[in-house]
Formats: C-alpha cells, structure tokens, sequence
C-alpha cells in the first residue's frame, strides 16, 4: 500500500482501488478506513459538491449522507464512491447491500441539472420519456436529464437497414427477480436451482411495430431456461449466445409501450457483471444487425437496475460488504508498520545491524552487468522505467560466487548494501537479475530525488521453482502492450512463468502459418450463423467484429524475447481437446473452401452434448480423425520454429485438457430425457471405428486418450515438457507419457474434497502447481458486493488478504483462516499420506467478464503480488503438513498474531511504495 502499487503505476498498471471503509457514530463523527495503507480517502457532506481529504475522525453531523472515494496518491485511479453508513454492532446480520453514489460521467435523472449529477442513480439513457419511470431508479422526481457521453461508450456495431430502424427506438433494462423464494419452475436447471429475472422491453416509436421478422439477441452466462410471456419464445444458439423472438401470439409492439418479460435463468445471479453487454437485433427481412444503444456500453448500470442483494440461497452466509462492514473488516486486518526494510517477496533472511546507517541515494550505477548476460536488457529498461537509474555515485556491483549451502541453488543471490556501495553475488544471471530487484524493493521510487538505502545484507533464495501467472486472451483478447506490462510486473516481483491462455471456445489468438483460418476466422466474433467469416459472437461481443484480435507470428517473438529478457518464461496453452471450438469451426471454414486436411469434426457426427459452457460437439475437437493429429503436429511445429526464432526454447508446452465432457450426463441433469446424455463422439462413425483398431481407445476417456497422443507429438518434437490442467490427466499416470516432465494445475476446491484430490494426483507422479479457484482465481470478485466484477463458481471472493494467507503446502490450514463460497465454516482434516511435493503456485486471470486492458489490471493487480509472496516465501506462520490434523476456524493452529504482523507488513509496502511502481 505505501510501496509497491506506486510501482505499478510507473510500468502502466493501472491497478484496482477499494472503496473505504467508514461509519458514523451517533454523534455523526465519521471514521474511515483503508484496504491499503497510504491510499488517500476523499469524503463529502454536501452529496458531492465539495470534496475534502480524510486525515483522521471528523464530524460530519448526525443523519448526514457522507460520501467517501479511494484516490491513488496523484489522483489518476480512484474507487468507487460509497456512502458512510451506521457502525454496526453485528456486521453478519443485514444482509443489504450498498449502494454507490453514481459517476458523474455517466447519465442522470433530477430536479435539475445539478441535482441530477449527485442525487441519482444512473438512469438508462438522457430522455426524459426514459426518466419518468421511477423502475429506472431516479430517485427524485424528473424535470430534466442530463447526459454525458465518456470514454467507456463504444462506436456503434450497426450495420444498417431494418434492423437498425428497429434497435434505435428499443430501450432495455435487467431487473433482477429473487434467487430463492420464488414460484418458478426450476426443473430443467442443475440441481433444480434457478432464478427469476425481469426483461423490460420499450419500445419508443411514435407508430405501432407490426413486422414479426425480428429477434434480439444477448449474452447470458446462465442458461435462460423459460421465457413467460405469451409473445415471445426463446432460443439458445450456441455458448452463451441466446435470443428472444415473436411467438405465434405476437401482433404488435404498440407505440410508447413498455413490457415486463419474465425470464427464468440457471443457477443464481449475485454479481452485476453477469449481465453481458451489446444487446442486438437482427432483422429476418434484410439480414440486418443493430446493437441497442444503452446495451452499447461497458457501464452495466446502463441497462441494469442495480442489484439489491448478496445472497444466493437461504442459508448464504456471506457477509455483504458495506461501507461499515468494510470498516469493520480493515480495523481487524490492517494496520500501518514501518516498512523501510521491507521486500515483497521477502527475503529467505535479512540481517541489520544495530548500528547500521542509512544515505541518501540520488540513483544506481550498474556494473559488471555482463554478468546478467540477456537479462541486462531487461534489468537496465526496469531501472529507467521506474526512475532509479538517476545521477549518483552509488555503484551496484555484480559478481559470481558461491553461497552458503542453506541457500545454495538456482535464481538465488546474496545482496550486500553499504555506503560505499552495493555487492550482488549469485552462482546464475536470474539470481543476480533478483538481487537487483530486491534491491529496487528497498527503494521508495515515490519521490527519486529523496531516495535511501539502509545498511543491510541478504541472503535469498526461491521457494518454488514454479511461480506463474495465468492470463487468459483467448475468451477476450488483451493488448500486446498489456502482456508486456505484466511481464515488467512479474520480473520486478520474481514471477517467473507467463501461463498465456491462447486459445479457447471464444477465440484463437496467434498466428500459425499455414493455417490462416485461425486468425482470419477464429480470431474475431461477428453475427455470421455459418461461421465462415468469424465465430459466433459471444461474452457481449456485439454482431460486429471491426478487427482481427490476435498476435501476429512477429509479436509473439517478440514478446518472447521481451519476456526472456526479464528471467520470464512463456508457457503457451492450446486448449484440447475440449474448450477448442475457435480451432474447429475455423477448420470447418477451410474444409467448406475444399480443404479437409485439418479438419477437427467429423461432419457425420450427431452426437448431442452440452459442454459445462453451453457449446454443443464442435467445442471437443474429435480424437479419431487423422487430421485432428495432422493438426496438432503442424501446430508444434510452427510454435516451435517461432520459438527457435526467438532464440527460446519451447521447453513446456500446456495442453490445456480441462472439462471434455456432456455436462447433462451429471446427476444433477436428471429430469433431462436419455437421448441428450451421450458420450462425446458417441455417434462418430469414425470414433465407432477407431474402437477395434486402437486397443488404447476408450470414448470414455477421450481426454486421457488425446493427451497421451499430444504428448506423443511433443516428445518427437523433442519438447521436454507438457503441462495439463489436471482433470485432463486423471486416470492416466506419469510413465505414460513420453515427455521427460508432466505436470499438472490443480484447481480442484478445498470444501468439495480438494485435499484428497491433491494426494491422489500426487500418487500419479505429476508435478504439481497450486492453482486453486478458491484463492488464486483473479477472475472473482475482491469482496462480497454485487458491483464488483467476475464469477463466483468456486468463491464469493478472493482478496488480497485471501490470497497472501493462501498455504499452498498444507491444504487443510486454509480451513482455519477461510470460509468455503457461502461463507460458512470448514473442518478438513489431513490426509494420513506424506505430503504431496508442490513445484509450484499459480494466479489465474481468466477473462470472461474481462474486455479490455484496464480491467485486466484491475482484476489481476494488486492481487498478483500476493501470489509473488508466497510462491517465493515460505512464511512462519505456514504450519506443516500434518496427517491426521484437522483445522477449522476454531482450532486456533495457526500462529495468528504472526500471519497479523506479516500481513499489515506487506499491505503497507504495496500501498505506500509497490503500487507506485
């Protein structure tokens, strides 16, 4: 908080900002809070009007609405703005939600213009037809409405004709319904869980719209299992791709009108960000497409009533996070210590004298930086980067050497700062390379002009060999600019794997030589139903694709030479055989253009299945076809000439491996009829075949079976590695395989059985690397609030605190300091086996609600430096594994005083120094 954020900001992270914590005591003295010390609270009294710095306790006045906004040190990134409530005596009680004061870049209702940018809540467009109605959530009566249009409006996807005719005079709105408590018919959802949703539809045309050709379609993340209006039906297309249509009964949509349509979706909804964007029409009559204008935005709200609960069901024991809960929280987790010499990640041992001096450093000088070999390139940018290359006469010196035997190893270092200068002794260039970053850890770059250093000596090494960091382009693609930036973030805190989530359904992001459809197709979402040009739009792409979004064979050398330079290592995942619909369907387009040589479907196929994300067959590629093989080996090949080219080895390679399966063959699919749960494949004529000339394979185990034949590939491309997410490899073992390492992300929960997941995968001989969902998912949302972006399937939060109290080494810890997804208690005990060998810990940034740059910051950053902490540091606080020892949050094992201390250490460092960076 008062270190390391700042350093973000200097290499272009924009990281995410929690709100405040505040409450009011009954005498109207208001308090306020932080997640991360040195992060400065601004609070208003007069709804906004003026604004004024919180500097400690101040009375506000009793029955007083206060507003309060977290704003980084030079202003640029703020949070959202939340009002001060009541200090509460039983913060788990109410379960109500917060509710934000609104953006005053977005649109607003009220009496007049200048009660309308601070007393409102979004209204859905600047009308004032759209304004009169209360539902919208003005919360004054209208006299006019304001609008100003920012920089999160997009250009409009429209393509003319009918439809766009139709969509300019359409107005929606979400209104979400109930969770549980409600009368709908939930039978054809998993488990019989549903929930309730209103449509409202308006239509604005001065005439009656008579034409019944129309069909709007939108994104849902959640099945939509009934629509309950007896004139419109639905129909879900592929994915998440749905639309609604005119029944028979349907005669018009009378002029100035507004229907409520209820909907029945899957599952629960807590989140706003379920709610995808760009909502469209298309026009039957002329093949028209038009997005609908107030959907054309990453503003939610725009077409959302915001959500007024947290909870999923009954029994949701999830603590709703308000300003006063929020309050509450940071008083028992957070307190501001000295941090001068502090290092995130920290050091194996520190050692200060008593009588140590600190100086003055107007800058470093670097020397010997031959030593670093490649890595020069990469420390030298850093340096100028984060200001610290400045004048001064302070001369860092690199030397090979050897180390103490308790820290001996690769990538470890010994750091030696005096006055007189700074001595870095490591037995390979990474080793020096982190000594140089742990030395820029110990300067605050807030202010390069009064920069100190402290007399200290360090001896360092890693605790994991693996320290990664997922990002997922593939679902929603991110700028090679983005991808830099995090490399520059995880060589400053000694990450060293970018996991680069290539390919998936949604997207294929690299150019492959030789197969052009993969980028000309699979690399953009349009409204095509053939799939010849693009992939079906998903995840509130719009009907439109204006770009092909990938990285050209040209860019992905570079960003691996850019990584190598960082002591970064590119791990690239091609997801298969599941989650590869981009691949198949670009294949299908060369096949329709005469050219079957890679083809990944077998056209005869009429096997039925529904995949955990809602793709039919053409989401699996088939593992009969000789030219699904054809495939895989032209893809190796190409990725490895790019990495040859590169001068980096392709020494791993993921395969992705995940969720190959027909999700209706569940139990919890049961009132679904017999003829939909089939096997994947089932009905291939060419699968039926393989069955009596390959003895190895079983249609059960197709993911087994196709990760033994990829792996085969790799080995005779003599790649030494592959890596797999783990449900891929199980009931396979490691002597099946041909590569020199296999290793596997498990992602498996600690409250459904995890921990025996873990020694079981353990006994099959892979590698391991902790990728657990319920805390190292940074797709999930910072806390219980429904503002906040991201899914919740394995978690309703994942904080940074969650993540830096994370012990990858005894799984069943985490019970005594965490809750499972609904906020209730755990009691896991110990497995009676020796613990499992963890290579490795990994954060994951998988991109469904992500769709641009800064969200990816926002969501991975500052969460990614926890993972940094602990995949480099085995803390005191970490018990060992225990067989038989059973923890809950009431056992008291852990040391808590220690992890309190820990923690408020590096929360201090990140805000007051790290974020800068």
């Amino acid at each position: 908080g008062c270190n390391e954020v700042f350093k973000l900001q200097k290499l272009g992270i924009n990281y995410r900002i929690a709100p405040p914590g505040a409450s009011i005591d009954a005498a109207g003295v208001l308090t306020a809070n932080s997640e991360m010390p040195c992060t400065t609270i601004m609070y208003s009294v007069d709804k906004g009007s003026t604004w004024s710095k919180y500097s400690g306790p101040v009375e506000a006045g009793a029955g007083k609405a206060v507003y309060l906004q977290s704003v980084s040190s030079d202003g640029s990134l703020k949070s959202r703005v939340v009002v001060a409530d009541e200090e509460c005596n039983d913060c788990g009680e109410d379960e109500s939600t917060e509710q934000s004061v609104p953006n005053p870049d977005n649109n607003f209702c009220g009496s007049n213009r200048e009660d309308a940018s601070r007393n409102c809540i979004p209204c859905a467009s600047g009308s004032l037809f759209d304004c009169d109605n209360s539902s919208h959530g003005c919360i004054k009566g209208v006299v006019e409405c304001s609008f100003s249009g920012g920089s999160d409006l997009q250009n409009s996807y429209s393509n003319g004709g009918n439809a766009e005719l139709f969509a300019s005079e359409l107005h929606v709105m979400i209104d979400m319904g109930q969770n549980f408590g409600h009368s709908a018919d939930c039978s054809m959802g998993d488990w019989g869980l549903c929930h309730t949703q209103h449509l409202i539809l308006e239509y604005r045309g001065a005439e009656d719209y008579v034409d019944t050709q129309f069909k709007i379609y939108f994104s849902t993340i959640h099945r939509l299992l009934q629509v309950n209006h007896k004139d419109f039906d639905h129909h879900h297309v592929i994915g998440d791709l749905t639309y609604i249509a005119p029944s028979t009964s349907f005669r018009r949509l009378q002029s100035r009108t507004r229907l409520v349509i209820p909907l029945v979706l899957e599952y629960w909804s807590v989140q706003e960000t379920d709610n995808m964007p760009r909502w469209f029409v298309v026009d039957e009559r002329d093949k028209s497409t038009a997005v609908i204008e107030n959907t054309n935005a990453e503003i939610v709200r725009n077409f959302l009533i915001p959500y007024t609960t947290t909870m999923k069901t009954a029994t949701d024991a999830n603590v709703p996070m308000t300003a006063a809960n929020r309050f509450s929280s940071n008083k028992k987790t957070v307190v501001e210590v000295d941090v001068s010499n502090r290092i995130i990640p920290t050091p194996y041992v520190s050692f200060i004298r008593d009588d140590a001096t600190t100086f003055d450093v107007g800058g470093i000088y670097l020397e010997n930086l031959e030593l670093l070999g490649n890595l020069r390139i990469g420390a030298t940018d850093l340096m100028y980067k984060l200001g610290a290359n400045g004048d001064s006469d302070h001369k860092v010196s690199f030397r090979e050497g050897s180390l103490p035997n308790e820290v001996a190893g690769p990538e470890s270092y010994k750091l030696d700062i005096t006055p007189d200068g700074t001595t870095i002794t490591g037995t390979d260039a990474p080793g020096l390379f982190h000594g140089l970053m742990s030395l820029v850890g110990l300067l605050d770059v807030t202010d390069i002009k009064k920069m100190t250093l402290k007399e200290i000596t360090i001896y360092d090494k890693p605790r994991f060999e693996y320290r990664g960091h997922q990002v997922d382009v593939a679902r929603n693609f991110l700028s090679k600019e983005a991808i830099k930036n995090t490399i520059d973030a995880m060589a400053l805190w000694k990450l060293n794997v970018l996991h680069l989530a290539l390919t998936n359904d949604e997207g294929w992001r690299l150019e492959i030589p030789g197969l052009e459809e993969l980028t000309s197709v699979g690399s953009k979402r349009c409204f095509d139903p053939n799939e010849e040009t693009c992939l079906l739009t998903q995840l509130g792409s719009g009907p439109d694709a204006d770009k092909q979004q990938y990285y050209t064979r040209e860019e992905y050398i570079e960003l691996l030479d850019y990584s190598q330079a960082r002591n970064v290592r590119i791990l690239p995942e091609f997801n298969m055989p599941a989650h590869a619909r981009a691949a198949v369907i670009s294949m299908e387009a060369r096949a329709k253009m005469g050219d079957d040589s890679y083809r990944l479907t077998d056209p005869e196929d009429e096997t039925h299945l529904l995949t955990i994300q809602f793709y039919d067959r053409t989401s699996i590629i088939n593992p009969c076809l000789d030219s699904s093989v054809r495939f895989v080996e032209k893809l190796v090949t190409e990725v490895k000439q790019m990495h040859d080219e590169a001068g980096v080895t392709l020494d791993s390679y993921h395969f992705g491996g995940d969720e190959a399966k027909n999700i209706l063959l569940g139990a919890g699919y049961s009132s679904y009829p017999d003829e939909l749960k089939q096997q994947p494949f089932s009905k291939s004529l060419a699968c039926q075949a393989k069955v009596f000339v390959d003895s190895s394979f079983d249609p059960e185990k197709i993911a087994n079976y196709w990760a033994i034949t990829v792996n085969r590939i790799l080995a005779e491309n003599g790649i030494g590695e592959m890596v797999a997410w783990e449900d891929g490899l199980r009931g396979t073992t490691k002597d099946q395989y041909g590569t020199q390492s296999v290793a596997v992300n498990f992602w498996e929960t600690l409250y459904w059985g995890g921990i025996d997941g873990l020694a079981n995968i353990a006994d099959d001989g892979f590698d391991i690397i902790m990728s657990n969902p319920d805390y190292l998912y940074f797709d999930f949302p910072y806390e219980v609030n429904p503002e906040e972006r991201g899914y919740y399937w394995a978690a309703r939060f994942n904080s940074v605190y969650k993540v830096f109290t994370f012990a990858p080494e005894n799984l069943a810890q985490n019970a005594e300091t965490s809750t499972d997804r609904d906020g209730k208690e755990m009691s896991i005990q110990t497995p009676n086996v020796s613990m499992p060998v963890i290579r490795g810990m990994q954060g994951q940034t998988w991109s469904e609600t992500i769709r641009t740059d800064d969200q990816y910051y926002e969501m991975a950053f500052p969460r990614v430096l926890a993972v940094a902490e602990r995949a480099w540091h085995r803390a005191s606080w970490e018990l060992n594994w225990s067989p038989g020892t059973t923890y809950n949050t009431t056992t008291d094992l852990v040391p808590k005083n220690e992890l309190a201390d820990d923690y408020n250490g590096f929360v201090t460092k990140l805000g007051c120094n790290e974020v800068f960076k």
